[in-house]
């Protein structure tokens, strides 16, 4: 595992008012965190587009409709943490390890993407298409990294028969909150929040202590 998550950080400063042509990470930056705290109906290209400082036809011209940036956004967003998940997976661990490793990397890469928790929390409010499509692509393939040692775990008789869907809700709407919410926590206990990469481990491990004892049969 890398010591390190990869980060992608949104870019400081704004292009000028007449630029054509916004760098993509800033496009995609400004619209993920414009949709994770406004909600999709709460967010218009011309906010976007606003945001960033560009033309008002800069968004239109790149995307055409806001559900094609709503869904380009998404994309940038999630699939770094699908894919960082997977090459952090050493398979061949034991699996009560494999599995504290996921939940360490999945809150140490969330911590500096606070608009991860966010946006599903939003989502996962109604039934809708970018529902589908936010879980299809992007939670089902981070489910099914889990899931076989999860239940490997309880062939084993090493956990509690607890559903993984306890599990899931647990770790990433409770564990990574504190990332996703960081205006409560910081009044709560500003040191929390901060991301500095020796902080940010201890919180992953204190995390995965808890759930990990929870779940745990032994002792």
């Amino acid at each position: 595992m890398p010591d390190n998550p990869p980060r992608v950080t949104r870019p400081r400063g704004r292009p000028p008012k007449d630029a054509q042509l916004a760098p993509t990470d800033q496009v995609m930056a400004a619209a993920i965190e414009a949709f994770s705290v406004h909600g999709y109906n709460g967010v218009s290209l011309r906010t976007v587009n606003d945001e960033l400082g560009v033309s008002r036809n800069l968004l239109y011209q790149r995307f055409g409709s806001k559900a094609k940036l709503w869904q380009a956004a998404v994309d940038w967003a999630f699939r770094p943490l699908v894919d960082y998940l997977v090459a952090a997976d050493d398979e061949s661990a034991d699996p009560m390890v494999r599995l504290r490793m996921l939940i360490r990397n999945f809150i140490e890469y969330s911590a500096t993407r606070p608009y991860l928790a966010r946006l599903v929390t939003l989502e996962g409010a109604a039934a809708t298409e970018r529902l589908e499509y936010l879980y299809h692509h992007y939670i089902e393939p981070i489910r099914s990294r889990f899931i076989p040692v999860f239940e490997l775990l309880h062939d084993q008789g090493r956990i509690k028969k607890v559903p993984y869907e306890t599990f899931y809700f647990l770790l990433t709407s409770g564990g990574s909150a504190l990332y996703g919410q960081i205006a409560l926590a910081s009044m709560m206990n500003p040191e929390l929040t901060s991301t500095e990469d020796t902080r940010v481990r201890l919180y992953a491990e204190n995390v995965a202590e808890v759930l990990l004892n929870g779940l745990s049969l032994s002792g």
